[in-house]
């Protein structure tokens, strides 16, 4: 038989695992919502940036979307934007080691693509 105590002690769980949930949740929206204003903008500088051919242009996307998000971002941050890894990392709160490593399999997975598609 649950007595009064063990009624509080279920509602204090059930109540703190709601707002953990909650807390979640809205962590999840937020990386969610930036991750798609992140791929937004990259997006548009892929198709602003020049072409010589909209052949390269389809290619570039092609390769682009092997990959990835993060890989994606973090090739467009390096390279069109030329940003430091440090600063991505620190962007993404994650250590610059992780931005290398991701870095490095997105390459990886780029000149796989190409030698294959080449």
């Amino acid at each position: 038989m649950i007595n009064f105590d063990d009624n509080k002690i279920i509602a204090y769980i059930a109540e703190g695992m709601k707002n953990e949930y909650i807390r979640l949740s809205k962590k999840n929206v937020k990386i969610k919502e930036n991750e798609f204003l992140i791929l937004d903008d990259k997006e548009i500088i892929v198709d602003n940036f020049e072409y010589e051919n909209v052949e390269n242009k389809i290619f570039v996307q092609e390769v682009l979307n092997k990959l990835t998000p993060l890989q994606k971002m973090i090739i467009l941050e390096t390279i069109i934007y030329e940003k430091k890894e440090i600063d991505i990392a620190a962007k993404l709160n994650i250590s610059q080691q992780a931005v290398s490593k991701t870095k490095k399999k997105a390459l990886e997975k780029m000149r796989k693509f190409l030698e294959k598609n080449h």
